[in-house]
């Protein structure tokens, strides 16, 4: 398989649903972090995405020479809100999971994920980021999750 067989898909990070500000999500903050995180990165205001002006931020990861990532991160409401990673892998995704769990929200057990996906099956249940492990072991979360939408 290569790197254009591999399957791509929004995935959307999020705190649990019963505890929407788990993460008191700033998009100021989410920015910052991800410039000193990811040198190179880019960040800019998404616009008008939702009821606040200043609630949605876009940005730009680079993971490998020549390999970016796309994201929007939008907080319909202060301090609530979730992060997404646009046409990604699993593999790709993972990578930025891992930062997001490790070294942004206040505690690894704290992340649930969905996808584009699962959404477009009529599948609305969250799966839960593994809350330690490698790159890896999220990595397959996330391939199992695309798998059990029917796609391989």
């Amino acid at each position: 398989m290569t790197d254009q067989d591999v399957l791509r898909t929004t995935f959307s990070f999020a705190p649990p649903v019963d505890d929407a500000a788990a993460w008191h999500l700033r998009l100021d903050d989410l920015a910052a972090s991800i410039n000193e995180a990811f040198p190179g990165a880019s960040t800019s205001w998404g616009g008008d995405l939702g009821p606040r002006s200043d609630g949605a931020l876009t940005f730009e990861v680079p993971l490998d020479a020549g390999v970016w990532l796309e994201g929007l991160a939008t907080t319909p409401y202060p301090g609530i809100g979730s992060v997404m990673v646009m046409r990604a892998s699993a593999a790709e995704a993972a990578r930025f999971a891992l930062w997001l769990r490790d070294s942004f929200v206040p505690s690894p057990d704290l992340v649930q994920f969905t996808s584009e996906l699962a959404l477009n099956n009529g599948d609305d249940a969250h799966g839960i980021l593994p809350p330690d492990g490698s790159v890896d072991e999220i990595a397959d979360t996330l391939q199992q999750h695309i798998d059990a939408t029917g796609h391989s």
